[in-house]
């Protein structure tokens, strides 16, 4: 499995509560969350580390 992985997020109009399930999908994948680089209105970036 990759080191690091990046994913595009949209957590949409119902805010950041989807942004930390999947965070929390991703961590049960034995991810950490290492940043987030928000964009433009509802888009992000986030970068994982195993």
């Amino acid at each position: 499995m990759p080191e690091y992985l990046v994913e595009p997020f949209d957590t949409g109009p119902g805010g950041l509560e989807s942004m930390q399930a999947f965070i929390n999908e991703k961590a049960a994948e034995g991810y950490a969350l290492a940043q987030a680089v928000p964009r433009e209105d509802y888009h992000w970036v986030l970068l994982f580390k195993r």
